[in-house]
């Protein structure tokens, strides 16, 4: 009788092991992870277009110009946050005045900056074996072509974010 009882909590145990197991199956074929991965990327990543596109838009507004070297040349890929605003008193996007440009996310490039004649832009790379690479192509959809460019090399993926085109 001794010898029944342990064998019963030893199927116990292994049914209760089972049943885990079943589950943890069930939830993972329920809850896709790196969906929800990539969703939080594209939102994250749409929030710093954004922010940029704000605070550049921003400088415009209070010296009728977009952002410039701190030496008064035009940004030509140049980090966003080492442009200043040229207002009375200059100010960097860096922080100053309320204005910031944020960090670029995980596997993707620092956020620079161009401008010639009539056109403004951001831009930012990453890897095309990425999910990253996935994020910027679901996003080209929400934007018009003139605004948004992406285009890749085989390997890396560019995307420019117009202001004025």
């Amino acid at each position: 009788m001794r010898y029944t009882k342990k064998a019963f909590s030893l199927i116990e145990v292994f049914l209760t092991i089972a049943l885990i197991g079943v589950m943890v199956v069930l939830l993972f074929s329920y809850i896709n992870i790196s969906t929800l991965t990539k969703q939080n990327t594209q939102t994250e990543f749409q929030s710093h277009l954004n922010i940029i596109t704000a605070t550049i838009l921003q400088c415009k507004e209070y010296s009728n110009d977009m952002p410039i070297q701190d030496n008064g040349s035009l940004a030509s890929d140049t980090l966003l946050e080492t442009l200043e605003c040229n207002t009375t008193i200059p100010y960097k996007l860096d922080g100053g005045k309320g204005s910031f440009i944020p960090k670029s996310l995980n596997g993707f490039s620092s956020y620079t900056a161009k401008e010639s004649a009539s056109e403004f832009y951001f831009t930012t790379t990453t890897n095309v074996s990425t999910e990253n690479y996935e994020v910027l192509q679901d996003l080209e959809t929400k934007y018009s072509s003139q605004q948004y460019e992406l285009t890749d090399d085989g390997t890396t993926a560019k995307l420019n974010f117009y202001l004025s085109h």
